[in-house]
């Protein structure tokens, strides 16, 4: 008679339990023995969990149940087989066709009804048990969030775990250099490459003591703990097989903050993200064109980006700089969307912006007038009066939705009549809603503006011996400098070579 016996432990069995491996080793070998068995075949899988059936040993077993090498299966207790009842009952079946039986050590179970009842309640108590184990851990963690306490110590580069009160303290050597890394993105416009670069240059150990790389800046630049807040149940992690989770983040609702002690301020942070951002969009892989600013340049009319587009056949196309809503099939059946702003030359606007910066630099009196002008708290008057009004049509085009519905239950339009009404509604509501979020967005960014004036006397440095500058260099220049470029083209002259008349308007990083 062949036995197949069949052991898996995990830790927590062997803490819990007591089921280690030895143990089932020697308690199935005794039960095989007792029943007759002269040859046995052991399957082991040695910290596998019984959640899942796809277990190495436990699949070795099944394939030789199929091919009906065993006369008996011992194993020690039911739910080494599976903690799921369904996989228990698959596996149970499978014994039972190949013509083999089933036994265990600790419980007395015989392929009868009374039997598959025990074990279905066994199977069924301990995933219950796990359900309730997970529930609780998970209340236990919301808990000890809303208190203000960390669940776990995330071994954040710049803090020291406090295990006692379960949070972090500022560790001053290494908060130092995570400063170092957000002031050589903000002040000197560097990205995440070349910061890496610099500080392995100087010789500043990364956090696990190797080279600095990419992803290790990029990891603390965007982390919310250097601005005094962690997020804590923000993401869920659920099995989808043996070795593998799926991570998913939860809806913001449910994330929970806690305040921790910050290592930047607020608006460094912000800063952070914005030359983040800035960098993604200036970067060359996203550049097709090689134009000064290629990146920089806004409607003055939309607030939205221009972009290069060219004109003409031939080897000497015309470039334009065109407003994104013209171009863009993302604004293709959004017709009221579309701004009417008139395409720039690129060769035209590029040279008088570089002029531009080249005059501000020559002239220190020049630069002081310009940063008062551009400081002009006005703007961010405008954006809040442009809501305002956004939200006064928003209100009156919701009025004429109920009035189509009153109509159409009246009998007074028909049902198309209505759906195509409330169609062109519905669209100029969302249309309203994206622009609304926009203005927020640009209001929301120039509330953190901080005066320009030193920015600007900057210029003195980076434009000296301009006349000299590579294309390359003239384009870090203006870069270091500027933050966008808004302009509108306001000449009312269509002839092919006439020179546009221009409104440009310069934000200063």
């Amino acid at each position: 008679m062949i036995a197949a016996l069949y052991i898996r432990v995990s830790t927590a069995d062997q803490a819990e339990k007591g089921y280690s491996l030895e143990t089932q080793l020697t308690e199935n070998r005794k039960k095989a023995s007792e029943l007759g068995a002269t040859n046995f075949v052991e399957f082991i899988d040695d910290g596998y969990s019984g959640e899942y059936i796809d277990r190495p040993a436990l699949t070795q077993l099944r394939d030789g149940l199929e091919r009906k090498e065993f006369d008996i299966v011992v194993i020690y207790d039911p739910d080494r087989l599976a903690r799921n009842l369904a996989h228990q009952l698959i596996i149970t079946d499978e014994i039972e066709k190949s013509g083999g039986k089933l036994f265990f050590v600790s419980v007395t179970f015989e392929s009868s009804p009374e039997g598959k009842l025990f074990y279905s309640m066994r199977g069924a108590i301990s995933a219950y048990e796990k359900e309730k184990i997970k529930e609780r851990t998970t209340r236990g963690k919301k808990g000890k969030a809303r208190q203000g306490k960390l669940v776990n110590n995330g071994h954040c580069f710049g803090y020291e775990y406090d295990k006692a009160n379960s949070m972090y303290i500022i560790n001053e050597d290494q908060a130092v250099i995570v400063r170092q890394i957000f002031n050589l993105c903000i002040k000197d416009k560097l990205g995440t490459a070349l910061i890496s670069k610099e500080l392995n240059r100087e010789g500043i150990p990364a956090p696990r003591g190797n080279h600095w790389i990419v992803s290790s800046i990029h990891r603390i630049l965007t982390n919310t703990a250097y601005r005094g807040i962690i997020y804590s149940m923000k993401h869920k992690s659920t099995k989808t097989g043996f070795n593998t989770r799926k991570i998913e983040t939860r809806p913001e609702s449910e994330w929970i903050p806690i305040q921790v002690p910050a290592i930047v301020d607020e608006i460094t942070w912000h800063f952070a993200q914005k030359q983040l951002q800035l960098n993604k969009d200036l970067s060359k892989r996203n550049l097709k064109f090689d134009y000064l600013l290629n990146g920089l340049v806004y409607c003055k009319l939309c607030n939205r980006k221009m972009t290069i587009k060219h004109s003409g056949n031939g080897d000497s196309p015309i470039s334009y700089y065109v407003c994104l809503t013209q171009v863009s099939t993302s604004y293709m059946y959004l017709e009221n969307e579309k701004c009417t702003v008139r395409r720039i030359p690129a060769v035209i606007l590029d040279e008088l912006v570089w002029d531009k910066l080249n005059e501000l630099a020559e002239n220190l009196e020049l630069i002081d007038q310009y940063a008062q002008d551009i400081g002009n708290p006005s703007a961010a008057a405008k954006v809040k009066n442009t809501l305002i009004k956004l939200k006064e049509t928003e209100k009156k085009i919701k009025t004429q939705k109920d009035t189509v519905m009153r109509w159409f239950r009246r009998q007074i339009i028909s049902g198309s009549d209505a759906e195509k009404h409330l169609d062109d509604i519905n669209k100029q509501l969302i249309n309203i809603e994206v622009t609304k979020k926009r203005l927020n967005d640009e209001l929301n960014l120039l509330t953190l503006q901080i005066s320009p004036v030193n920015t600007i006397k900057k210029l003195k440095n980076h434009f000296k011996d301009s006349q000299y500058y590579s294309n390359d260099e003239r384009k870090g220049a203006v870069r270091t400098v500027l933050e966008k470029v808004i302009v509108e083209r306001i000449d009312t002259t269509y002839a092919k070579n006439s020179k546009p008349e221009l409104t440009i308007d310069l934000k200063f990083l």
